[in-house]
């Protein structure tokens, strides 16, 4: 909904002297920051003396509210509109202004704004709307707000003309300071990214040259013993396992920073919170020998989180203190109920950070300096999002340290809840997953990665599946029509006809009673909800994890229709 500001008539150039005022003190009214005043100003001006130009007069309406282009969005919206004789079809045509229009005015207000669009009314005439979205960090406007506002703009004092031009020195003043500050921040962005890049190839080839030196030896050696089959083949699980926790760091930070993580919230005890997190990341702590030290983990508080998400921010924060602290350091946690929160700290006795780094480590890709002998030391992400899950969850992180080696300390602090009456038990972290199917039961694989499939499809005879095979959507419809599955596990991206399409055609012929997978390196929330719209009953991300892949076939009789896609 967009709530009516104010009217501006303009019919004289001293009238847009006046437009020019109403719009900045619209702007800051609103919530918009500087620069955007000033640009949204001078886009608007520019529109202005255009429709003065052509048509004599303009109509200038000012409106707040949900923004016209951007769900979820508030912005100012400003239409100008005249009597005057319109514009010609080649000005605006399909959302864009015409090729031999971009030299002018017109073109320089769409670039300043940010969403611009024309429409031509029937009976003549033009309008020309702008957009200018508030920030992400203002707070959202009820219309109670609005109302205030218009109120205090009503009330406030026009500019004369020399009171005017001072105004405009002073904003471009402002602006000039904030460009200058802009062009230093895209600089530092973008030497960060380039540090970035060095180091993802850095982490990515260390596991990649550990698994093809692996694959080697084992190529090459003769009579290798299972002793030695044993240690190459774990030696490559590693390595696997820390590839993906790489790439599920980059999608968690890129999801994150778009604001397209979607939580499913429950109830939970802090203490079962904490628990399971340590969990997660004992085997590293193990592997440091390091001392940790945690207390009674009692549920002497109750918080409403994500679960995944939050066991993956605690997670991050002991990882992170065993990855900086030398071998045989100690790990302290802490758990502190306080008035409507609860802290969480982490505190270890480890590398410390020196001052000048401490307020930017949980900017994206930051990372203290280090040496290229240094090991393990990240993507420079894993902070960033646990400050951005913790703000998601109505929570805050700090950190603080004494100084280079002198240890750290994190504190995640969440508001809490009441304990719930009835405590729904959660089910075990790890469930054993099923060694054989109850009987044969037909599953059907199709994926044109040929290793991965034909890899999965021997995973799934091991544990009693009669596995059948196909290499793009074509002959998985054949294999399909050919013998009917029980199960279908198809790749998104497949050639001839992709997975949608073939889990279209499997869902008409089949109906529900065929359990239908889909799995995709792609796990976009768009991408879920074709699959979902297809028919798909469940949607895994690749690289498949196949104790979670086992349980979810051993659940499935037929179509589960109480198990709904993740």
């Amino acid at each position: 909904m967009q709530i009516a500001v104010l009217t501006v008539r303009i019919q004289t150039n001293q009238s847009l002297v006046m437009l020019r005022h109403r719009c900045r003190q619209v702007g800051e009214l609103f919530g918009l920051e500087a620069l955007q005043r000033t640009r949204l100003t001078t886009a608007v001006s520019e529109i202005g003396r255009n429709a003065l130009q052509h048509a004599g007069a303009a109509t200038v309406s000012f409106l707040v509210g949900d923004s016209a282009t951007l769900p979820g969005a508030q912005s100012v919206l400003i239409r100008v509109a005249d009597k005057g004789p319109g514009m010609p079809a080649s000005i605006w045509a399909d959302g864009e202004i015409g090729a031999l229009h971009r030299a002018g005015g017109l073109h320089g207000s769409q670039r300043l704004v940010d969403a611009f669009w024309i429409e031509t009314p029937p009976g003549g005439g033009a309008s020309v709307s702008m957009e200018m979205l508030l920030p992400r960090t203002a707070p959202r406007l009820a219309a109670a707000d609005i109302g205030q506002r218009i109120d205090e703009l009503l009330r406030s004092q026009q500019q004369s003309p020399h009171e005017e031009l001072e105004q405009q020195n002073r904003d471009m003043l402002h602006a000039l300071d904030e460009l200058r500050q802009r062009k230093h921040d895209l600089e530092l962005a973008d030497q960060r990214k380039n540090e970035f890049v060095a180091m993802l190839a850095h982490e990515l080839r260390n596991p990649l040259a550990a698994i093809s030196m692996s694959i080697e030896v084992m190529r090459r050696k003769r009579d290798l013993s299972m002793a030695e089959v044993g240690k190459y083949r774990d030696t490559i699980g590693r390595q696997a396992t820390q590839l993906t926790k790489l790439v599920n760091d980059l999608m968690d930070v890129s999801r994150v920073s778009r604001g397209k993580v979607e939580l499913e919230r429950a109830v939970v005890g802090v203490g079962s919170l904490v628990f399971e997190a340590i969990e997660m990341t004992r085997a590293f702590v193990d592997a440091k020998q390091h001392r940790l030290r945690v207390p009674a983990l009692d549920d002497v508080a109750f918080v409403d989180v994500d679960l995944v998400r939050m066991k993956q921010v605690i997670s991050n924060l002991v990882h992170n203190a065993a990855r900086y602290t030398p071998e045989g350091g100690l790990i302290e946690i802490g758990i502190t109920p306080a008035d409507a929160v609860v802290h969480i700290s982490v505190k270890d006795n480890g590398v410390g950070i020196d001052a000048p780094m401490l307020p930017k480590i949980f900017e994206l890709f930051t990372q203290a300096p280090n040496s290229l002998a240094r090991e393990d030391v990240g993507l420079g992400i894993g902070l960033t999002i646990v400050q951005r899950m913790a703000a998601d969850h109505g929570g805050s992180i700090r950190a603080s340290s004494a100084g280079l080696g002198l240890g750290s300390e994190f504190i995640l602090t969440l508001p809490t809840v009441a304990k719930p009456a009835v405590a729904t038990e959660e089910p075990p972290l790890f469930a054993p997953a099923p060694e054989t199917a109850p009987r044969q039961r037909r599953l059907l694989l199709v994926d044109d990665n040929a290793d991965a499939l034909q890899a999965m499809a021997e995973l799934c005879r091991m544990h009693g599946y009669a596995c059948t095979v196909a290499s793009d959507g074509p002959q998985g419809l054949a294999a399909a029509i050919d013998q009917p599955p029980e199960i279908a596990i198809v790749d998104i991206g497949l050639p001839g006809l992709d997975g949608f399409g073939l889990a279209s055609e499997l869902r008409q012929r089949y109906g529900p009673d065929m359990t239908l997978i889909a799995i995709s390196g792609y796990s976009t929330q768009d991408t879920r909800l074709r699959a979902k719209q297809a028919g798909f009953d469940d949607f895994l991300v690749k690289p498949i994890d196949m104790h979670a892949l086992l349980l979810r076939l051993a659940t499935s009789a037929g179509h589960d229709a109480g198990q709904p896609m993740r």
